[in-house]
């Protein structure tokens, strides 16, 4: 089998990559290991402007809304309440919204093999080619790797060495009554982070949906002093339960039943292009490194690619000078926004109580905070603001005789 371009993972990133490279009348397959539809680890939480920048995307794929959260601090003796009337983010189930990308993808023109796991890649002067399973070798000019964080693609090319930078989680979504939901979390379907849970270097999350509730908790291993740890994450996990239930913010009959994990990025890798090859997503590292959030990076990043390669194949150019293209647009649509996130990261290791006090001492520090981590605007727009709000509160404060 031959094709011009082959994207190995059917998620967000590789299926956004192959539409729009279909719809420019390339030759696509997509390959993916699982067959869909299928359940991918998350928690659902999608930051609206995955929906402004790819208008095409139907609005009934959002499972309900939230329009509220409440962060709290470790102790939680400080918490910050943030309510809108406009959404802050949107919520979705992973199994209907990636199987609807991919239906995309495959209406444009994409073919698509399922159920087979790609093993090898070789590059060639004149090729690129991969290997199934099941011995079937696929030959195209140019492969995506678009395989999640722990990339064969990436692994097989040399592109990713380690895994300093991931984020692990545990989480649950349970199915339940919308009456009970309403119930707990209104009709704004509030939201609930809660700082270092039991001093986990992470925080854990209660994301409210239409009929689904997402539970779980992270832990950003960059920012873990492995001297200090003492609990594992799945204790952790069951701590966070416990006080979840004691707040009366979940049913105290709500049982743990199908805990599962999964492991995010947290950084960009160093080099995310060889010759004839390209890795958007996951992949290539592309998370918010507060949140883990994807989803937005891996379909931008997937566009990008897309962009590049047809330009690459009009020059029958597929050299590993030509794709650096690809990461100079990246790092200046959203990479410098990442970079930020991650410096501000390393802040889940440190003392998150003194965070949240500073941040109920202001509303609009809180908001600009709060929009930042989830998407609304951007990380060097946040960090001009918060700097100007912080020199205003200390002036302010200096000029009324308060210390704070």
């Amino acid at each position: 089998m031959k094709y011009e371009v082959v994207v190995v993972g059917a998620g967000p990133a590789g299926s956004t990559a192959a539409k729009f490279l279909s719809e420019s009348g390339v030759n696509v397959l997509l390959v993916d290991k699982s067959k869909f539809p299928r359940d991918k680890p998350c928690g659902g939480g999608l930051p609206l402007r995955v929906f402004n920048r790819f208008s095409y995307i139907k609005k009934d794929l959002i499972d309900s809304y939230s329009y509220a959260t409440f962060a709290y601090s470790p102790s939680l003796k400080y918490h910050m309440e943030l309510e809108r009337n406009e959404p802050l983010i949107a919520m979705v189930l992973r199994e209907k919204f990636d199987y609807e990308l991919l239906k995309i993808a495959m209406e444009s023109g994409t073919n698509f093999i399922e159920g087979k796991i790609v093993q090898n890649i070789k590059i060639t002067e004149n090729s690129a080619k991969i290997f199934l399973n099941d011995g079937t070798a696929i030959e195209s000019e140019i492969v995506i790797g678009a395989d999640g964080v722990w990339s064969t693609i990436a692994k097989k090319t040399g592109l990713r060495a380690d895994y300093k930078n991931i984020c692990i989680c545990l989480f649950e979504e349970y199915n339940l009554d919308k009456k009970i939901l309403d119930r707990f979390f209104g009709e704004k379907r509030t939201c609930h982070i809660h700082l270092s849970v039991n001093k986990t270097v992470g925080y854990g999350w209660v994301f409210p949906k239409k009929e689904h509730l997402n539970i779980g908790i992270s832990e950003f291993r960059h920012a873990k002093d492995s001297n200090k740890s003492k609990s594992t994450i799945k204790e952790n996990y069951e701590t966070y339960i416990r006080i979840l239930k004691e707040s009366n913010i979940i049913p105290r009959n709500l049982k743990k039943e199908n805990c599962r994990g999964a492991a995010l990025p947290t950084y960009p890798l160093e080099k995310t292009y060889s010759d004839r090859v390209i890795l958007c997503g996951d992949a290539a590292g592309f998370a918010n490194p507060m949140t883990g959030e994807g989803i937005y990076h891996a379909m931008v990043s997937g566009k990008i690619a897309a962009d590049i390669i047809k330009k690459a194949l009009e020059k029958h150019n597929t050299s590993e000078k030509f794709f650096s293209r690809y990461q100079k647009i990246w790092k200046k649509d959203f990479g410098k926004d990442l970079k930020i996130l991650y410096k501000t990261s390393k802040l889940w290791g440190s003392d998150n109580e003194k965070l949240i006090d500073i941040i109920c001492l202001d509303k609009k520090l809180g908001e600009y905070g709060v929009d930042a981590i989830i998407g609304r605007i951007g990380a060097r727009k946040c960090r001009k603001k918060m700097i100007r709000r912080l020199i205003y509160l200390k002036l302010f404060n200096r000029i009324n005789g308060k210390n704070k």
